[in-house]
């Protein structure tokens, strides 16, 4: 018999049905999958559920379990085509004996690919497709991929995923199946898929596991709602100031009764010890209560609003606000949490930056290259105008901290962290600040209920975005991402959702992240904004629709034609330099021969050539890439490929010289024994070597 069940051997009278061939029209819906000891049917093959207790299974097999029916509904067409999908491949799984190249394919590999399929049955619906248009599809076979880089230690199962795509691929082969059975992967790119799995399988022990992407939704809840709640709160931050510094030094104010009075009495006389005060009798008649003293200072609506009725509340408040700065901090810088915890108290500096001018980053220091806890030398961050503006409210929210236990006279010190922590919440103050820094700000508490504020609640549409991204990471069985919960935001999310969202949005490339994320090399930078290309777009127009089709898109798609041509005739065809590197050197002899090709003959030929397909053009540190595509020396330990021999590069001294300084800067934060160390001055004698030194001596 061709097709018989080979994970048990049952009795002749307990045994399911058995056929020599398996017909276009697929499994037939009564087949018989499992009978009981007496011979009665258990299953057909068209139950959503087959119980194979019976031959050794632990569980029933569920083919529904895929689909959240409380949060999607009843099944769409879709979802069932997909079910019986999952079905046919299970059935081979169980009943096909030829046993592929000798493996032994027992219930536990069948509960394995069981699981897999549904995450890839999700990932599918998601895109909408069926298992069988899967092959076919870029965008699945991107997903795919996505998926697969993505896994982390817990997802145990890469032997299994191996096993099923090999059993798929056997089974296009087999005269005896008619039916469609569905590839997954093109024959074309099986092996590369199957060297993907066996390098994850081997590196994912020693891997920690992946922080999640922030779904786009909820990034932008974060970004959009962490603005208004400041906008909002930024006219009555001058008041809040004139409030505490009164509060502190008139006890009368927010003075409802004699034991308000008493309490107030005892706070300003800790700041205020050599001052004389009345006593309540002799303040009643024109002390204010709490309304009265809010409406004085005119807080009364905005206290309503956030709920202000003591300092301590304003406490709370000043703490939720800065936490929301800290937020856009990181999403607009792509700093680590210990980068934006010592901050100092005006960390905007204007950089110099050839070609575009002043340009305002943020300043702050490394740990990362210290030991015992010291500082690096100040480091610089790009950011945007959202990120200036959350520094700058951070900066008086700050001052809100400093004078709740200072006299109104006291100025503060010029060497302060831009997080002033106060109490006992505080990180002991060290070399670089005089005063502590708070650490209450970056604790899970104070976060969540910052995510509270923002209504950061999980929907259906976010782990749909995530199964896409990241089909093999169980987010159906981690009860933190269910639907209805809080995200559980971290600092780290926000680093690896920079890196993604940048990389995808086409307009960042990645030397410019591993500047930004001060990486040593470019490997971790990839790691950080890997797939990057399957991440939705997080480009919007502006009624704040996604940039995904239609005349939006071909817009955009134009004006990136635009100024790839611009930069390339500005920084390759006319300029003055000697340009170098492989392609460079062959552009530098066509312009010397004045035997330029078509395309390069004006900027609307390259334009042109690059909206076809034709030609492609990114700035570099060193020059420029012709590359079509993203760059495939990830896994390459250098600090830039392209100045080893890379065919596509075109290299400019100018910008080498450059690049060497930065690298000089770089070492001085490094010890001279690591290996990063070794790296960088390699790339230096390497460039001086083969770039540098023979220009100076032609000349």
């Amino acid at each position: 018999m061709a097709f018989q069940i080979h994970c048990a051997n049952p009795d002749s009278h307990q045994a399911p049905d058995t056929i020599n061939h398996v017909s276009k029209l697929g499994i037939d819906p009564n087949y018989v999958i499992a009978r009981n000891k007496k011979g009665d049917v258990l299953s057909y093959f068209k139950d959503n559920k087959w119980d194979l207790r019976v031959y050794g299974a632990n569980n029933t097999f569920n083919f529904v379990s895929w689909w959240d029916a409380k949060t999607q509904g009843p099944m769409d067409a879709l979802a069932r085509r997909l079910t019986e999908e999952i079905k046919t491949v299970c059935w081979l799984n169980i009943f096909e004996t030829a046993t592929n190249a000798g493996r032994s394919r027992g219930m536990v590999h069948v509960r394995q690919s069981l699981s897999i399929l549904r995450a890839i049955a999700k990932l599918a619906h998601g895109l909408n497709l069926s298992l069988a248009e899967a092959d076919t599809s870029l965008q699945f076979q991107v997903a795919l991929r996505s998926s697969i880089s993505n896994v982390d230690d817990g997802f145990s199962l890469p032997t299994a995923l191996m096993g099923l795509l090999r059993d798929i691929a056997f089974w296009q082969q087999l005269n005896t199946i008619e039916c469609d059975v569905p590839r997954l992967v093109p024959e074309a790119n099986l092996t590369d898929i199957l060297t993907l799995i066996q390098s994850k399988a081997r590196t994912r022990e020693d891997q920690k596991e992946h922080h999640p992407l922030i779904p786009t939704r909820l990034l932008g809840k974060i970004i959009g709602g962490a603005q208004e709640q400041l906008k909002a709160a930024e006219p009555y931050l001058p008041r809040l100031e004139a409030y505490i510094k009164a509060m502190n030094a008139d006890p009368s104010l927010c003075s409802n009764e004699s034991r308000s009075y008493a309490e107030n009495l005892k706070r300003v006389m800790r700041l205020y010890p050599n001052c004389t005060f009345q006593t309540w009798p002799e303040v009643k008649e024109h002390s204010l209560n709490t309304a009265e003293t809010l409406e004085r200072f005119g807080l009364t609506a905005y206290a309503k609003q956030v709920g202000l009725n003591n300092l301590n509340s304003i406490d709370s408040h000043i703490t939720h606000l800065q936490v929301l700065c800290i937020f856009l901090i990181h999403a607009f810088s792509g700093m680590r949490i210990s980068e934006v915890q010592v901050m100092p108290f005006r960390p905007i500096v204007n950089s110099t930056t050839k070609g575009l001018g002043n340009l305002p980053v943020f300043v702050s220091y490394l740990q990362k290259f210290t030991q015992k806890g010291h500082y690096s030398r100040p480091l610089v961050w790009a950011t945007s105008k959202e990120g200036l503006y959350a520094a700058s409210i951070a900066q008086q929210l700050s001052t809100l901290t400093w004078f709740r236990s200072h006299q109104i006279g006291d100025e503060l010190p010029n060497n302060a962290p831009l997080f002033i922590g106060k109490g006992f919440n505080t990180i002991t103050p060290n070399v670089h600040y005089s005063l502590p820094i708070a650490t209450t700000l970056f604790d899970t508490k104070s976060w969540r209920a910052a995510c509270l504020s923002l209504d950061l609640t999980i929907k259906a549409e976010d782990l749909e975005e995530l199964r896409v991204f990241d089909a093999f990471r169980a987010w159906d069985e981690n009860p933190n991402f269910a639907v209805g919960k809080l995200w559980p935001l971290s600092s780290h999310q926000f680093r690896r959702s920079v890196a993604v969202y940048a990389s995808r949005s086409g307009m960042v490339s990645l030397p410019t992240l591993k500047t930004q994320f001060k990486h040593l090399s470019e490997v971790m930078t990839a790691l950080y904004s890997e797939n990057s290309s399957y991440a939705q777009n997080f480009l919007i127009d502006e009624s704040g629709r996604p940039i995904d089709g239609g005349s939006v898109l071909m817009s955009f798609r134009d004006a990136v034609a635009f100024n790839t041509s611009v930069r390339f005739h500005e920084q390759v065809i006319r300029s003055e330099q000697q340009l170098c590197g492989p392609i460079g050197a062959d552009i530098q002899r066509a312009k010397d021969r004045n035997s330029l090709p078509r395309i390069f003959h004006s900027q609307k030929e390259t334009q042109m050539a690059v909206k076809q397909g034709k030609f492609s053009f990114k700035e570099t540190p060193v020059g420029g890439c012709v590359l079509k595509g993203s760059c495939p020396h990830f896994a390459i330990d250098l600090v830039l490929p392209c100045t080893s021999g890379c065919k596509h590069a075109i290299l400019k001294p100018e910008k080498l010289e450059t690049y060497i300084e930065s690298l000089r800067f770089d070492l001085a934060s490094i010890s001279p024994k690591s290996r990063p160390y070794q790296l960088i001055n390699q790339e230096i004698d390497f460039i001086n070597s083969t770039y540098l030194k023979p220009a100076t001596t032609k000349q």
